[in-house]
């Protein structure tokens, strides 16, 4: 949240484009995760795992 919080409101309303590239491996990620949604991880375990 604080990295949210530290944009200013153009920032924030900003548009980006993707790349072709960028855009398969998002897609490729969603098929994954659709095909099994068992494989995700809670950010609770990510995060934790982060901090030690």
């Amino acid at each position: 949240m604080a990295l949210w919080n530290s944009l200013t409101d153009v920032e924030r309303e900003a548009q980006f484009e993707l790349t072709d590239e960028q855009r398969a491996e998002l897609d490729r990620r969603w098929a994954q995760h659709v095909a099994d949604p068992s494989s995700a991880v809670p950010w609770a375990d990510v995060r934790a795992k982060l901090l030690g």
